[in-house]
């Protein structure tokens, strides 16, 4: 009898140690992926094999030594767009990907950044898992997935605390160096060489960069220290906001055209927009005069705060 307890006792434990390990994964990524518009002899089975290797990798991996419960997993939405087939599994991709966090106070999740990048060359052989390439290259969409699993917390926890992503940055600046040189030459977006400035070198660069360190401090205080008080204080929040939106234009100065700041643009455009739809004829005005400056296609956008 005692001996039958124990065993209970033994699986009760190891189920709440399954259940921990299961609650504190830290990604919550939805996937789809798109196959080719043209006619291909590609097996179509092959697109939801990839989605579901994807979301393995992602969502079942521990990127991090700390616990997520549940509700505190990082959203994030990917679309990989397989724009050629070239034949015994090889594809030519776009990705389309970005992360959100919740807004304190409120029921909002705002978006922490948007990738686009274009023209990536994948293999995938269906029924091969995934893996982490933290520290060994295996193949380019596992390197893929573990690099942009590794950015989203990096920006999650800048998000949180003033350079809060470091531990995540240095992880991926030690993967990008440990790359052989057969990955580089597979995919340019991994290589400093590259004539694609909005790659994934790139915006690693832009990250570590000095002259864009002006920039994660602003892109903190946007969301720590305005949008986490903006239901609490709007009039406060609004003032300092305008404040971080000038000092992350200014990198365009100092760093023009950069691809981190570009993420930043295509994430943030719309809610900047709202918010400063209720603020003052002064505020509309400045956030109007910062934002033109530095996402001059998209004025006429801008200047619908005053609408």
């Amino acid at each position: 009898m005692l001996s039958t307890f124990k065993n209970i006792v033994l699986v009760f434990t190891i189920g709440l140690s399954l259940s921990d390990d299961i609650l504190c994964q830290e990604l919550d990524l939805s996937v789809v992926v798109v196959g080719p518009t043209s006619a291909s002899s590609t097996d179509k089975s092959v697109f939801p094999l990839m989605e579901k290797a994807i979301k393995e990798l992602a969502n079942n991996q521990k990127w991090t030594t700390d616990h997520f419960d549940p509700n505190e997993r990082i959203k994030c939405k990917m679309q990989l767009s397989v724009r050629s087939d070239n034949g015994n599994g090889n594809f030519k991709c776009d990705l389309l990907i970005d992360a959100s966090r919740p807004v304190f106070g409120s029921a909002y999740e705002t978006s922490l950044f948007v990738v686009n990048e274009k023209d990536i060359p994948i293999s995938f052989e269906g029924y091969k898992p995934l893996e982490n390439n933290k520290e060994t290259y295996t193949d380019n969409l596992s390197a893929l997935i573990t690099f942009y699993a590794y950015y989203i917390l990096a920006m999650d926890y800048d998000s949180f605390s003033l350079e809060g992503g470091d531990t995540y940055i240095n992880i991926l600046q030690n993967m990008l160096a440990s790359l052989p040189g057969n990955a580089k030459g597979f995919d340019e977006s991994w290589s400093s060489s590259s004539n694609k400035k909005n790659s994934r070198f790139f915006l690693l660069e832009n990250l570590t960069n000095i002259r864009m360190k002006p920039f994660r401090r602003a892109n903190y205080e946007y969301h720590r220290i305005c949008l986490d008080n903006i239901a609490k204080s709007p009039e406060s929040a609004r003032s300092q906001m305008i404040s971080s939106l000038e000092a992350i234009a200014a990198t365009d100065v100092t760093y023009p055209n950069s691809f981190l700041l570009q993420s930043f643009l295509s994430a943030k455009r719309i809610e900047i927009i709202e918010i400063f739809k209720g603020g003052t004829m002064d505020e509309k005005n400045k956030v109007i005069n910062t934002m033109s400056t530095v996402d001059p296609s998209n004025t006429t956008a801008y200047n619908s705060i005053k609408s």
